[in-house]
């Protein structure tokens, strides 16, 4: 299971995010796009708190280079 990290700068994401709405963020793909992909759980990071979630929409590219790509993606909680 891939991990989504929230800055601790975003507590209001995060926030959200365990209240049970929906958020936007984005992450570093390394070449594993498939990991990111709709409908996949992810492990989701903040500060040092894990929740699982999972990705609603699919992922779009924001910017690549040196082999990496970031990546923006709506997750929510996760019932499992």
């Amino acid at each position: 299971m891939s991990t989504i990290n929230i800055p601790e700068t975003d507590s209001n994401s995060y926030r959200e995010f365990i209240e049970g709405n929906s958020v936007s963020v984005r992450t570093v793909s390394l070449g594993n796009e498939a990991d990111y992909e709709k409908g996949k759980n992810v492990v989701v990071t903040h500060l040092t708190i894990e929740a699982i979630g999972k990705i609603v929409s699919e992922p779009v590219v924001i910017d690549r280079g040196g082999g990496k790509k970031v990546l923006s993606v709506v997750i929510e909680k996760s019932t499992v």
